[in-house]
């Protein structure tokens, strides 16, 4: 079965059909071929030449709108989505192109998407299917319509229809480089001559990383886990063009293009219309100051690991001790053999060389089964426990010594300050809990 993909970033949803009463919208852009004055009479008795016929007008009975979509309220649906809509006045067809489509059941999906080698098409659909399915999510609908010469509008058009061929429509997808909205702007880009890539030459507002924890900022979990798996390739300075993998922020950028035009320069969107106002708040500007609290977290698990230690002497304690060993130790283990999996074994290119392993040491997974021994009171598995907790501590270390160099330039701090002290917390409650065995 076949079903939409809309990232939010541009993720998956099923779009419902449903029937749409569409305003009239101001069409801007259009060409008009001026009719030449007529010629003066001769001054002689000559016979008049008969007037050359005027040159036919072009009909322009095609408009392109870029449709941007909100953010809604699954995880999946955090970043939103745009597509392509090209209109024919003349048919009355309305046609949808959305670059964010794959099959649920596709064979292999999983492994795919652990790869980083998730394999997207474009598609066509209907303007009422796509408005009904948006609307039943509550999420809004928002529609750009571009200036674009006949021409072009017509060419896009043909590309699109190409593009969208089964031979023709398959592409790799890529959260960060080649996505729906980056397909979207490569579109607009080429018809407007390269004009879009130049208005977005600017410097970013944010980096990649910061576009992204914005925009999952009231989602904690989510939230978390997309600071601990991007790595510093998502912390250089960009510029608008990079940041537009961003559906919203490829919508500010169209409203920043003008286009050279037979009366002058005039700007790439003609009009702008609100099809559906969702009843949520928007994202946020920019993502969230969480480093105070993420320390106090940490500090605080840290001061839980010691008040246990000091108590290991007592069994029922000492037992709750080893269980939350073994919980933290797989937990932050795990992560740190993901963060190494998708370095060196997949296609996540924002995800390679991350920082992060630094606190999250892969051998951290052994305290599943050490965990269990120091519930029991086993001194050689709290010794064995001691070792791999400090080795993790000097790892940390290591990672926050080398913030000092220019080359270590990811931004983990909040991470260092969640994780760090934790492994401080539980060394020193692992070595009373040796000694009080």
């Amino acid at each position: 079965m076949l079903v939409f993909a809309r990232m939010q970033r541009c993720l998956p949803a099923v779009l419902l059909a449903v029937t749409l009463a569409w305003p009239g919208l101001v069409h801007a852009g259009e060409e008009r071929l001026a009719v030449p004055p007529p010629a003066p009479a001769p001054a002689t008795g000559a016979p008049l030449a008969a007037a050359p016929p005027a040159a036919p007008v072009e009909e322009d009975s095609l408009a392109i709108y870029v449709m941007t979509f909100g953010p809604g309220d699954h995880p999946f649906f955090k970043f939103g989505h745009d597509a392509l809509l090209v209109r024919d006045r003349k048919s009355g067809q309305d046609r949808v192109y959305n670059f964010g489509t794959f099959r649920f059941d596709a064979p292999g999906l999983i492994p795919e998407f652990l790869h980083g080698r998730l394999t997207y098409w474009l598609s066509v659909s209907s303007l009422a299917a796509t408005i009904a399915g948006y609307e039943r999510e509550n999420r809004s609908i928002a529609l750009q319509e571009l200036a674009l010469p006949t021409a072009e509008k017509r060419a896009l058009r043909a590309r699109l229809e190409e593009n969208a061929r089964p031979e023709n429509r398959e592409y790799k997808y890529d959260y960060f480089l080649d996505n729906c909205s980056t397909r979207v702007r490569d579109a607009v880009d080429r018809a407007t001559g390269g004009a879009l890539r130049e208005a977005s030459r600017a410097p970013g507002r944010l980096t990649l990383r910061e576009q992204a924890l914005r925009m999952t900022a009231d989602t904690l979990p989510l939230y978390l886990a997309l600071d601990l798996v991007l790595a510093g390739a998502t912390d250089r300075p960009t510029d608008r063009w990079a940041e537009m993998y961003i559906p919203q922020e490829l919508e500010r950028g169209l409203r920043a293009v003008v286009l050279p035009g037979p009366n002058g320069p005039h700007p790439l969107v003609a009009s702008e219309q609100t099809v559906f106002a969702a009843n949520r708040a928007p994202p946020r500007e920019a993502p969230p100051a969480r480093f105070v609290t993420l320390l106090l977290v940490g500090l605080g698990i840290a001061l839980l690991f010691v008040a246990l230690g000091w108590a290991a002497h007592r069994p029922p304690v000492r037992a709750f001790l080893g269980v939350l060993v073994a919980l933290w130790g797989t937990l932050v283990g795990f992560i740190g053999c993901f963060l190494l999996y998708a370095w060196t074994l997949t296609d996540h290119v924002v995800a390679h060389g991350n920082e992060n392993i630094f606190q999250c040491a892969p051998w951290a997974v052994s305290l599943l089964v050490l965990g269990v021994g120091v519930a029991f009171g086993s001194r050689r598995a709290t010794l064995a426990a001691l070792r791999v907790t400090v080795a993790a501590l000097l790892l940390g270390l290591v990672g926050w010594g080398l913030k000092a160099h220019p080359a270590f330039h990811q931004h983990n701090a909040e991470l260092i300050a969640l994780l760090l002290p934790t492994w401080f917390g539980m060394s020193i409650a692992l070595l009373h809990a040796r000694h009080g065995s």
